[in-house]
C-alpha cells in the first residue's frame, strides 16, 4: 500500500475524491480486506448528472 500512497500522493492535504477512489479500488484489487462498493455513489452521481445536464444550457454555462 505504500506504493499506492506514494503514487496517488495520499499524504498531501489536498487529496481529492479521485485519489481516494483509486486507492480504494487498489485496496479492493488486493483482496486483503472486504471490498468497498462504489455502486451507491455511482447511482447518486448518475442521478445528479441527469438532473444538472439540462441546467448547463439553461444557465448559460454552455451555448448551443
Amino acid at each position: 500500500m505504500r506504493t499506492v500512497r506514494d503514487e496517488l500522493k495520499l499524504n498531501r492535504a489536498d487529496v481529492g475524491w479521485y485519489q481516494i477512489r483509486k486507492a480504494l479500488q487498489a485496496r479492493n484489487a488486493s483482496g486483503d480486506v472486504a471490498p468497498v462498493s462504489f455502486k451507491p455513489f455511482e447511482e447518486a452521481y448518475k442521478a445528479l448528472s441527469e438532473k444538472l445536464q439540462p441546467m448547463v444550457y439553461e444557465f448559460g454555462f454552455l451555448r448551443v
